[in-house]
C-alpha cells in the first residue's frame, strides 16, 4: 500500500482522520449556530414606560423601543378595531357573531365557543378582557374582516396610522408567533388611542370576572384589587415574552398608562408596575419628554373609573355614565352597575352606607329604575368634596363607585326614581 512521503502514515487512513475531523468540526459549528438562535428566539427583553395620559409625556422609560413579543397585549388592538366598529355602527354589542371551527379550535386561554353555534359581541369582548379568551378574539376578527388574516392586515394599517412604527401582527390573539413584534412605547400608544378615542367602551376593563353559561372566568390582571385607582388594561404572557402588562390608573385627577415587558414572572411583573406607578404619581412636576400622538384621533379627558365589579353577567353590562359638565352643585354617586331588583339595591345602599357613614349619613339614598326592568343605586344631595370622598373610601372597601353630577339616562330609559332615606337599622 502507497505510503505518504515523509510519514509513516497511510494516505487512506489519514484522509479519512482528517475528513471525519473536518465533519465533526462542521457538526459542532452548526450545533453552535442552531444554540445561540434558539437563544436568541426565546431571549426575553425587560422594557417599561409610562405615560401622563392626559398631555402624553413619558414619566418614566427603561428600553422601551426593544422589540419584544406582544403575546396577549396583542387583543388591544383587536378590541381597538372593535371599538371602532361600534362606535361607527357597524357593529352592536348584542349582536350575534357565528363561530367558526377555525377559532374555535385555537388553543386556551378560551371560552370553550363551539364551531357553529352564535355568540354576542358583548361576550367576546368580556371575554377577551377578563380572561383573555383566544377563540373570542378570532370570533371578533373572523366576523369583522371575514378572515383572521385580513383582519391581521387591518390591524397593521392602524398600527401605521397610530404611529406604531415598531409593531408587527400576524394574529388577532397573540398565540405565540415568532414575527409578531411590538414595543412598550407602541403599547403605550395603543393604550392611550383605547382611552382617549372610545372612553364610552372604557368601562369594559373595569371587569374582574364574568359570568358565562354557568361558569364564572376570572381575570389575570391582579393589579387593580391591589393598586388603588387601577382600572384595567391587560396582560399577557407567552415562552418568548416573559410576563407583559399595560395598565391605567387614576389618582387625583391624573391618569397614568404603564407597559411592562418580560417580567420573570406574574408577581414581579405586578411589583414593578405597581411601583412603576408609584414613581409617576409623585414625580408630575419632573422634566419629561412628550409620546407622540399625533395620529391619535379627537383626545379627550378622562373621567375617573370606578374599582372593578367582581362578577359581572354578560348580559347586564352597560355603558359606563360620564359626568355632566363641571359647574353643578349638587353631586351624586352610583354603587355598582345594574341591579334586578329594588331590594338588591337598598342592601347596596345599606352596607354602603355602614361602610362609610360619616359621609354617606346625610345623602339620600335613591333607587332609579329604568325602563328595561333594571334598577340602579345611587346616594343624591352629596356636595363634591362628599362624593368624592365617599367613592374613595367605598372604593378602598371594594365597592365600584362612580361620581355623577347629574341624572346620564335618557327621559325614555328613566322609569322611576324612588327617594328613599335610609336608615342605619334598615
Amino acid at each position: 500500500m502507497k505510503r505518504c512521503p515523509g510519514s509513516k502514515l497511510i494516505c487512506g487512513k489519514w484522509r479519512s482522520s482528517a475528513k471525519r475531523a473536518r465533519g465533526l468540526a462542521g457538526w459542532l459549528v452548526l450545533f453552535i449556530m442552531v444554540l445561540a438562535q434558539a437563544r436568541a428566539a426565546h431571549a426575553v427583553v425587560h422594557a417599561s414606560i409610562l405615560v401622563d395620559a392626559q398631555t402624553g409625556r413619558v414619566l418614566q422609560e427603561y428600553h422601551p423601543d426593544e422589540r419584544a413579543h406582544p403575546a396577549s397585549l396583542t387583543k388591544l388592538m383587536t378590541l381597538y378595531l372593535t371599538f371602532q366598529r361600534l362606535a361607527e355602527g357597524r357593529m352592536t354589542l348584542n349582536q350575534r357573531l357565528h363561530v367558526s371551527p377555525h377559532a374555535a379550535a385555537q388553543q386556551p386561554t378560551k371560552l370553550g365557543l363551539r364551531a357553529g353555534t352564535t355568540v354576542s359581541v358583548r361576550t367576546c369582548i368580556l371575554g377577551i378582557i377578563s380572561h383573555s379568551a383566544n377563540d373570542a378574539a378570532v370570533v371578533l376578527a373572523e366576523n369583522e374582516a371575514g378572515n383572521e388574516w385580513r383582519f391581521v392586515q387591518l390591524m397593521n394599517q392602524e398600527a401605521r396610522q397610530l404611529g406604531m412604527t415598531n409593531t408587527i401582527f400576524h394574529n388577532a390573539s397573540g398565540l405565540p408567533n415568532p414575527y409578531q413584534w411590538t414595543t412598550a412605547r407602541d403599547m403605550a400608544t395603543l393604550a392611550l388611542a383605547i382611552i382617549q378615542t372610545y372612553p364610552q367602551y372604557y368601562h369594559f376593563f373595569d371587569v374582574h370576572s364574568f359570568l358565562y353559561r354557568g361558569h364564572v372566568f376570572h381575570s389575570f390582571d391582579h393589579i387593580p384589587e391591589e393598586y388603588p385607582g387601577a382600572d384595567g388594561m391587560k396582560t399577557g404572557y407567552v415562552n418568548a415574552s416573559g410576563f407583559n402588562i399595560v395598565t391605567s390608573a387614576i389618582r387625583d385627577h391624573h391618569r397614568l398608562i404603564g407597559v411592562v415587558m418580560g417580567g420573570a414572572t406574574a408577581r414581579a411583573r405586578d411589583l414593578q408596575m405597581m411601583a412603576l406607578l408609584n414613581r409617576g404619581f409623585s414625580t408630575f412636576s419632573r422634566p419629561t419628554t412628550v409620546l407622540a400622538r399625533a395620529a391619535i384621533p379627537h383626545p379627550r379627558p378622562t373621567p375617573p373609573r370606578p374599582v372593578r365589579r367582581r362578577v359581572v353577567e354578560a348580559a347586564l353590562v352597560r355603558p359606563a355614565v360620564e359626568p355632566a359638565p363641571s359647574g353643578s352643585s349638587d353631586y351624586v354617586i352610583q354603587i355598582g352597575y345594574d341591579f334586578r331588583s329594588p331590594i338588591e339595591v337598598r342592601r347596596v345602599l345599606q352596607s354602603a352606607r355602614l361602610s362609610s357613614p360619616p359621609l354617606l349619613h346625610h345623602g339620600r339614598g335613591l333607587v332609579v329604575r329604568l325602563r328595561y326592568g333594571q334598577y340602579r343605586a345611587r346616594f343624591a344631595d352629596l356636595s363634591r368634596e362628599t362624593a368624592f370622598d365617599a367613592c374613595s373610601a367605598l372604593r378602598e372597601r371594594r365597592y365600584t363607585c362612580t361620581i355623577l353630577e347629574s341624572f346620564p339616562e335618557r327621559a325614555r330609559d328613566l322609569a322611576s326614581t324612588v327617594h328613599r332615606k335610609l336608615a342605619l337599622s334598615e
